[in-house]
């Protein structure tokens, strides 16, 4: 199961979007992450056309990662006549969102039980999986299955570490493609991981199956392929 990317970039690299990605089918969208810059890219993209049916998941509150969510559900409630269906991981988000003004009106709050979500017309079940990005906030990681092919992918959101479980999924087989935030800088307390670190993580006949986003700029592309990995583009 494989990703469709709006943003690769990391918060100060705007050159590159910020990072949402997004599966669509069935004339159903569902949209992980929605950043300053990314309303603007989904115009752009007309990711809503012949769309009826909006689902959302966000990994954590950043501006870059939830900075035009409130734009986007208006515009979905009132041009597109949708009214989209936020999976929230836990309350905090909720609480946020209503604070720009959105209410069960314009959208409605799918609370996740156990972090589980089905999305029936997308054949796909989401779970969130708590990951450490920075203290002040809580964060997510979330994980794609395919309940017909069974297969999955792990969209990291930002965190520094990556779980075990998704490290043993990944070694196992079990799980199909990981994407995850990487990035240039390299330093104690970094709040995302770094390129080397996520070399001495990954052996290198698993790399293939690695593809890396959120990254910051003067990220040296050619070097990350040079070790196995992929790359996420638009």
């Amino acid at each position: 199961m494989k990703l469709k990317f709006i943003g690769t970039g990391s918060a100060f690299n705007t050159k590159l979007g910020n990072t949402s990605a997004y599966i669509k089918e069935n004339n159903t969208l569902l949209l992980i992450d929605c950043g300053e810059l990314t309303f603007d890219k989904i115009l752009s993209l007309n990711l809503l056309s012949d769309v009826n049916e909006v689902h959302i998941a966000v990994t954590h509150t950043h501006p870059d990662h939830i900075g035009s969510l409130g734009s986007f559900i208006f515009y979905c409630y009132f041009i597109k006549k949708i009214k989209p269906i936020f999976h929230i991981a836990e309350g905090n988000f909720e609480d946020l969102i209503k604070l720009m003004g959105v209410t069960d009106k314009h959208c409605e709050f799918n609370t996740c039980v156990f972090g589980v979500a089905d999305i029936y017309n997308l054949n796909i079940q989401l779970l969130f999986i708590p990951t450490n990005h920075v203290k002040e906030l809580t964060s997510f990681g979330i994980l794609f299955a395919n309940l017909i092919t069974n297969e999955s992918a792990y969209y990291s959101g930002d965190s520094y570490e990556i779980p075990k479980s998704i490290l043993y999924g990944l070694e196992c087989g079990e799980l199909n493609y990981l994407y995850q935030d990487t990035c240039k800088a390299d330093y104690d307390g970094n709040v995302h991981l770094s390129l080397r670190k996520l070399t001495e993580i990954i052996p290198e006949e698993l790399r293939e199956r690695i593809f890396i986003m959120h990254t910051d700029e003067g990220f040296d592309f050619d070097k990350a392929k040079e070790l196995g990995f992929n790359v996420a583009e638009i």
